[in-house]
């Protein structure tokens, strides 16, 4: 049994992308949550958060699509997570890649994996994730100063070639 992802479903996700990217989960939430958990223990997903950072779009047959973005070091990244209706089967790829293309993301995503969530109380679902950074973090510090130098310094580089005498400016 699989889904068709059809307007309705694409309305439906894109509207959810649009709510999470209004509230996304700051890196300080995001790092807490990391550090509560580790891969034997998932009492963590028992606990809701005080307000939960995704927006959830239930699909056809079962299929339950999370939708947020979050700050990570790398910068803003939307994360996707995708459960099927099956207990310890992780979503079909061709559901997830309907999913993504109706979000119009990238092919490639920056990270992909597969967790598990508890279902009333007790391990056993399973769970597709996918991030794509969508905003990269803007240098800071003295790395801000070296990548400003090289940008202006490769910059009267080029507009010195391109002033010396027998060459062409097109």
């Amino acid at each position: 049994m699989t889904i068709t992802v059809g307007e309705s479903e694409r309305s439906e996700l894109k509207a959810a992308m649009v709510r999470a990217r209004a509230h996304p989960v700051p890196w300080e939430v995001l790092k807490r949550r990391i550090a509560e958990q580790d891969g034997t223990n998932t009492e963590h997903e028992a606990k809701p958060l005080a307000h939960e950072p995704a927006e959830f779009v239930s699909l056809p047959f079962g299929y339950v699509v999370a939708i947020s973005f979050e700050e990570q070091p790398a910068g803003m990244c939307l994360h996707v997570s995708v459960s099927g209706p099956w207990p310890r089967v992780a979503p079909n790829m061709v559901v997830c890649a309907m999913i993504f293309n109706a979000l119009d993301v990238p092919d490639e995503a920056e990270d992909v994996w597969t967790e598990e969530l508890l279902i009333d109380g007790k391990p056993g679902g399973r769970v597709f994730n996918a991030t794509w950074l969508v905003e990269p973090a803007q240098p800071s510090g003295s790395f801000a100063v070296f990548e400003a130098m090289r940008r202006i310094s490769s910059r009267v580089g080029s507009f010195a070639a391109a002033r010396r005498p027998g060459s062409s400016s097109k």
